[in-house]
């Protein structure tokens, strides 16, 4: 691996000659006074700046058919970028727009300056832990507006046409193309790609509906990210970008949306590849049934005293027309209490419907069990080996989770050592996502109590990290990759990212947590190397080069590196990104991550009868309800349903009595006990 220059300045500092100066006037009280402080000026700026300062050099002027575009010219590391910052591609989503599907922005005279960061659509900042580094750095970093949609472009002066879109995440709820976290120039100067990233609203704004025969007919966010994606295919030309190389990746729910854009038949065009970090399209989380959130947005119709109570068409767009009255503040407000009137850990209010007529055109699981998806595109997948942790003082900390920001992470009150009777309530709070089933309740409490940890306690607290990130991310993760890679003209491959960041402010025993391999894929440790433990840094600046060449190469060529084993359903091979991959010394390949634990929740589900379809209609008081507006089926129904059909993965039902035994087998398998082992896939493969 080539040495990379460490420049922290546009000019050197002598600090061994400053120092002689300061010591031949050290007589000189006013002297030496003035000089101290000089001298900690001129440290302090380099130190707090480094390699992130971003001094504009000269305009850079780009002709699109659309007008004149002036954005600036940056250096990172003796090499320039030309950066354009808040390009709009639509029309402000405001008055009659709000809520509406987003419009193709019209040519401009004159020219547009692109020297501001894309404003942040609405959304409610974190402030549950105030000032602290780990909740802060996902907060709004700029100007909340609902005149949003606008994209920023880092284009490196030396370029091979490659394009790289980034869809950010939080949950449809949350989220900023303009984090510093995201910023591109980096991967733009190492990768010689153009990088991009897109916004869409969120919220109650992304992704409220009332109908499909009305001004709001949902998943207005995702026709938002579709929106950017062909305003790029039209004109990134223009900045050096080749519209056939476009590669769409995010995290978490920005994972899920480019999933989501392969099941919209407006995007196959836009796009030939995807890197999915830690998010599915069929995540529980990531998508509800039209009754689900039309109900929601009732709720936010009264809220803001918008309702009348009558559902015809007329009438919801009566709402609509009062909603559209109401100030955003206002809106947003209310959003966050229908948001916190439901009470399943993981579960958001405003989400994509899983079916449409205008982005899915059709039902998402339906299209996927059909295979009626775009094949000709290559997927990078993967998650990072704690996907709960993160989740847990945010969502179970009333279950011994809670987490004290005032004093040191790694402080005994901030290790969640929780009890058994924790373990249990933990566990409870999940139970209607599988039908209140007693048994099932059991045999995951049993199987997650039983990892590898030095203390009882440790035991259970890291049960229900893993439970977590299992069922709300990785299994999922999987099940997507087993399901379309015998489908795909293209190739799949999987990682599973290991390495905790030692800039991570979380305490250590939260480990290589969800979201926390992006500052990797951005070349945070380049960029800002004053954030990282010294005596790490020269590891993690090779471990972010080598994660940046990965996509890089990925994104140039559909195949991430030679050595890496393309993804099928019945190997399951991933290759581990963790420390070895920066030595160079070596690397690992896992086979089957998670893999007894998925199979424990496929079986857990089918106990309690919900697909995986199913899981993302499941209402607080455990009921499920069908696609169709209003109705509503008991899990009775579910499971007599359940006896012809197991899932989106098409696998035939196996008789109810061996579900239940398949699955007390398979929970006492992950003892890790031979005979066991093989007594259960005797017994279930039979």
């Amino acid at each position: 691996m080539r040495k990379r220059r460490r420049k922290t300045t546009a000019f050197s500092i002598n600090t061994s000659e400053l120092l002689r100066l300061y010591f031949k006037f050290s007589s000189h009280s006013c002297l030496t006074f003035i000089f101290c402080c000089f001298f900690c000026l001129i440290v302090y700026c380099s130190s707090v700046h480094g390699r992130s300062s971003p001094v504009a050099l000269t305009d850079v002027l780009i002709q699109t058919t659309l007008g004149k575009i002036i954005g600036f010219k940056q250096k990172f590391d003796g090499k320039s970028v030309h950066t354009f910052l808040g390009v709009p591609y639509a029309k402000s989503p405001t008055g009659s727009g709000r809520f509406g599907l987003p419009e193709m922005i019209e040519p401009w005279e004159g020219e547009f300056r692109a020297d501001k960061p894309a404003r942040t659509c609405f959304f409610s900042r974190d402030t549950m832990f105030p000032d602290f580094p780990g909740a802060e750095m996902w907060n709004p970093p700029n100007d909340i507006d609902e005149d949003c949609l606008a994209m920023n472009i880092w284009v490196p002066e030396h370029h091979d046409g490659t394009v790289l879109v980034w869809i950010y995440g939080g949950g449809f709820y949350s989220g900023s193309p303009s984090l510093d976290l995201y910023d591109g120039r980096v991967l733009a100067v190492q990768e010689r790609a153009v990088v991009i990233n897109i916004n869409y609203r969120l919220g109650p704004f992304g992704f409220l509906y009332f109908g499909d025969d009305t001004s709001v007919p949902g998943n207005m966010g995702l026709q938002d990210q579709q929106m950017a994606l062909k305003w790029i295919h039209e004109h990134i030309a223009h900045f050096g970008g080749d519209p056939r190389r476009v590669t769409l990746f995010g995290e978490s729910a920005g994972s899920a949306s480019a999933m989501a854009h392969m099941f919209a038949d407006g995007s196959y065009s836009l796009f030939s590849r995807i890197i999915a970090q830690s998010g599915s399209i069929i995540n529980n989380w990531a998508t509800k049934p039209k009754a689900s959130i039309l109900q929601i947005s009732l709720q936010l119709a009264h809220h803001l005293n918008c309702s009348n109570g009558n559902n015809s068409t007329k009438a919801m767009q009566n709402i609509v027309e009062c909603i559209r009255r109401v100030p955003t503040s206002i809106i947003q407000r209310a959003g966050d209490a229908v948001s916190q009137s439901l009470s399943l850990p993981m579960d958001f209010a405003f989400v994509p419907i899983d079916e449409d007529t205008h982005f899915f055109r059709g039902n998402v699981f339906d299209k996927l069990r059909r295979k009626n998806f775009k094949r000709d595109v290559s997927i990078l997948v993967g998650t990072v080996r704690d996907e709960g942790t993160y989740w847990l003082p945010y969502c179970l900390q009333k279950n011994g989770f809670g987490f004290n920001h005032t004093i040191s992470p790694e402080d005994h009150i901030n290790q969640a050592l929780i009890s058994e009777t924790d373990y249990t309530k933990a566990f409870d709070a999940f139970l209607p996502y599988f039908g209140n089933s007693n048994l099932v309740r059991h045999a995951l409490m049993h199987a997650y109590s039983h990892l590898p940890t030095e203390k009882q306690e440790q035991r259970w607290r890291d049960g229900v990290a893993r439970f977590l990130g299992d069922y709300f991310f990785t299994c999922d993760s999987i099940e997507f990759a087993d399901i379309v890679s015998d489908e795909l003209y293209g190739s799949v491959y999987s990682f599973y990212f290991t390495r905790r960041s030692s800039a991570n402010p979380w305490p250590q025993w939260m480990g290589a947590m969800h979201g926390y391999e992006i500052e990797y894929v951005f070349g945070l440790p380049l960029r800002s190397p004053h954030l990282y433990d010294p005596s790490e840094l020269e590891l993690e600046i090779s471990f972010s080069t080598k994660i940046m060449e990965f996509w890089g190469h990925f994104a140039r060529t559909g195949e991430p590196v030679e050595f890496w084993p393309k993804y099928n359903r019945i190997t399951r091979k991933s290759l581990v990104l963790s420390e070895e991959i920066a030595t160079g010394t070596s690397h690992r390949i896992y086979v089957d991550v998670h893999g007894k634990l998925c199979r424990l929740l496929e079986e857990a589900q089918a106990v309690a009868g919900i697909t995986g379809e199913q899981r993302s209609r499941i209402c607080p008081d455990g009921r499920a309800t069908t696609v169709n507006y209003g109705q509503e089926i008991s899990m009775e129904d579910v499971k007599e349903e359940m006896q012809l059909n197991r899932g989106i993965s098409g696998i035939n039902r196996i008789p109810s009595i061996k579900i239940y035994i398949s699955l007390i087998i398979l929970s006492l398998a992950l003892l890790r006990s031979p005979e066991i082992s093989f007594l259960y896939s005797s017994f279930i493969f039979k």
